[in-house]
């Protein structure tokens, strides 16, 4: 697990290799959600290398994206580059960053933090979204503590459908479910897992 007080040193060096660790294409219920949407403006924090981010923006999105590593951000802006599309992507720590700006998509992919740090976040990210805007949410569920297939080894930093209920009660759940899948991202996400999905909207005025 990252050291929380500097959570770019290890993603700075997971990311330090040639290729990308959870791959280049999006992530699959990522995907099929922005088959659903009309492009509009989106950020994505903690967005690493940038799959999600570049696959957006390839669709007509205006896409914002963060992450603590300087690599990842690097090499998202790389990617961005040679799909020619464009990614506002920067370095930030989710526990300080602010868009300024308000969004109709918060994707949150993977972004597992700390019990102290996770309620938090996920209050803050809500009042990123515009009227009728969207969260939406996939990461490990508890029952992945039984594969190797990525993720925390911590139960409490995955995700339960009741705690994400609890995070965003304040939105509208239009899905909230957890499921068993077989991932293929890159190197760092393979094989049968257990994730956890939520996608939620704000009020629409």
């Amino acid at each position: 697990m990252a050291d929380m007080n500097d959570p770019g040193k290890m993603w700075d060096a997971r990311y330090a290799g040639e290729a990308t660790v959870y791959g280049t294409g999006p992530n699959a219920f990522f995907a099929e959600v922005l088959k659903e949407l009309p492009p509009g403006r989106m950020v994505l924090p903690g967005d690493g290398e940038g799959r999600n981010a570049v696959h957006a923006a390839a669709l007509g999105w205006s896409v914002r994206s963060f992450d603590a590593s300087k690599v990842g951000v690097q090499k998202s802006l790389g990617l961005a580059a040679q799909r020619e599309v464009t990614v506002e992507a920067e370095v930030g720590d989710c526990r300080t960053w602010e868009p300024g700006e308000r969004f109709d998509v918060v994707g949150l992919f993977y972004l597992h933090l700390l019990p102290s740090m996770r309620p938090d976040f996920h209050q803050k990210v809500q009042g990123w979204l515009k009227p009728g805007g969207l969260v939406v949410l996939e990461g490990f569920g508890p029952g992945q503590l039984a594969f190797g297939s990525g993720g925390p080894k911590r139960l409490d930093m995955l995700f339960s459908e009741a705690m994400l209920l609890r995070d965003f009660s304040g939105l509208k759940v239009i899905q909230c479910e957890t499921v068993g899948v077989d991932l293929d991202e890159g190197p760092y996400h393979q094989g049968p897992a257990e994730v956890t999905r939520l996608v939620a909207r704000t009020a629409e005025s």
